[in-house]
């Protein structure tokens, strides 16, 4: 039972009002703190960004690496303002360069005159996201061009398990540690072997992609399904397996590249990645690339401020809070289930049902007819992921118009939506797995420079 689960159970019950039963699986403690950050950035940085190219093949001389004013704590301000709340740094890419001064390789930056070969790229991005006030973790490629034990299985995991014990030893906590895919096909990793040293090491760390706690969404364009379920099968067995979306903010191009900033996604691009990644209940990992001087480049930060003010505008003034909240049911007609619990995000308060019922809905009732096009529904998913369907409705005089439907709603739904006029709104679950537990519900009116969608 998870920590949220069992306070759930000591509290609620002291007014004898029994809590809803987790619907297995449910998230870890660490699953659930990744999934309220909602956004991070991931920074691809290395000696490919010195050769213009996205993959170089480990030929590459560390000469060629010398950022002129490497500045890794512009990164980590950058991302705080833009609303991300972690960082994933690539400490070795597919061409074997390491970017800190292992002691297992010549292939990292000892060898190259940036820093006189003093310098420790890692160290320096992690001390500035702990400045920043932001989470850190680091990606590492198991695939590897450079390197000549990569032909010998058990000498390569022993040189893999070298560089991970470094960087799970010697730069503070580790947030999230990223394997990607790609490359690795037909080779054999001891992959227990590796979760194993992390889970020893840095027992709070997620290991995603090609790991156990976070799955790779399945494309690179920041795009999460329509139905998105958080309950995964994995090595024969029912587990919370949630997904991270991965873009590059420069179309097609994860790395810097001199002539990339014509590929920068425009404003209604990242709104839209947004409304389809962290609107449909997957977390955001927005690639920024660092240029050869070792910052970001001011384009792309200023199309990252853009981004983040206009969803700032967008969900300043949550509307529900000035509606007469009423329900279907509510669980026991405990006040603690009652449809004002979902007034708040992340309190641990949520509107549930009794167990008989796996349909129901909220209903909010204004003074005086509000305008919105925006609709926030969050699930209470420390008891599991229940929601299949379901439907927003207005009071249209004296009927009911539907204005939006969906399928999951998971950690967090978004409908954006045509611009209505009501003073009634109703949030109704239509099926689900069990009794729906929503923790959050909110009801917007779009910044003007917001996606617009016509009636």
């Amino acid at each position: 039972m998870n920590l949220f689960v069992l306070i759930s159970y000591m509290t609620i019950n002291m007014f004898g009002v029994t809590p809803p039963a987790p619907l297995y699986p449910i998230p870890t403690p660490q699953q659930l703190v990744w999934q309220q950050q909602e956004m991070g950035m991931f920074c691809h940085f290395g000696i490919n960004t010195f050769h213009n190219e996205e993959w170089t093949d480990g030929t590459k001389s560390p000469e060629s690496f010398n950022p002129t004013d490497f500045n890794p704590q512009q990164w980590a301000e950058v991302a705080k303002k833009a609303g991300m709340h972690y960082l994933i740094l690539t400490a070795k890419h597919h061409d074997g360069f390491v970017l800190y001064p292992t002691k297992h390789t010549d292939y990292c930056v000892r060898l190259s005159p940036w820093q006189n070969g003093q310098g420790d790229v890692v160290k320096g991005v992690s001390e500035a996201c702990k400045k920043a006030g932001i989470y850190f973790g680091f990606y590492l490629s198991p695939w590897d061009r450079h390197e000549s034990r990569y032909n010998d299985n058990a000498a390569y995991d022993i040189y893999f398990k070298n560089l991970l014990r470094e960087l799970l030893t010697n730069y503070g906590p580790i947030f999230e540690v990223w394997f990607d895919g790609a490359g690795t096909k037909g080779h054999v990793y001891d992959w227990d072997g590796y979760y194993q040293l992390i889970r020893e090491l840095q027992p709070n760390a997620l290991i995603a992609i090609c790991g156990p706690d976070i799955r790779w969404v399945g494309n690179e364009d920041g795009l999460a399904p329509e139905t998105l379920w958080n309950v995964q099968e994995r090595d024969g067995k029912k587990v919370w397996w949630p997904a991270e979306c991965d873009v590059p903010i420069r179309k097609g191009q994860w790395f810097y590249h001199t002539d990339g900033e014509k590929k920068l996604l425009s404003l209604n691009q990242l709104l839209k990645i947004y409304y389809h990644s962290v609107g449909r209940g997957a977390v955001l990992l927005l690639n920024v690339s660092p240029d050869r001087s070792g910052h970001l480049p001011q384009s792309d930060v200023n199309r990252l401020l853009e981004w983040h003010s206009v969803l700032e505008e967008t969900f300043e003034t949550n509307l529900a809070k000035q509606a007469g909240w009423s329900a279907s049911n509510i669980r026991g007609n405990a006040r603690e289930f009652s449809p004002e619990m979902c007034s708040d995000e992340n309190d641990g308060k949520y509107w549930a049902t009794d167990d008989t019922f796996s349909t129901g809905y909220i209903t909010l009732k204004f003074t005086s007819p509000i305008v919105f096009d925006r609709v926030v529904i969050k699930e209470q998913i420390a008891l599991g992921q229940r929601v299949e369907e379901h439907t927003i409705w207005i009071k249209d005089k004296t009927d009911w118009k539907k204005v939006s439907s969906g399928t999951t709603i998971g950690y967090k739904r978004i409908h954006y939506i045509p611009e209505q006029k009501t003073d009634e709104i109703k949030i109704e679950i239509n099926k689900a797995l069990a009794c729906p537990t929503l923790d959050f519900v909110g009801i917007y009116c779009s910044s003007p420079r917001d996606l617009k969608v016509s009636k």
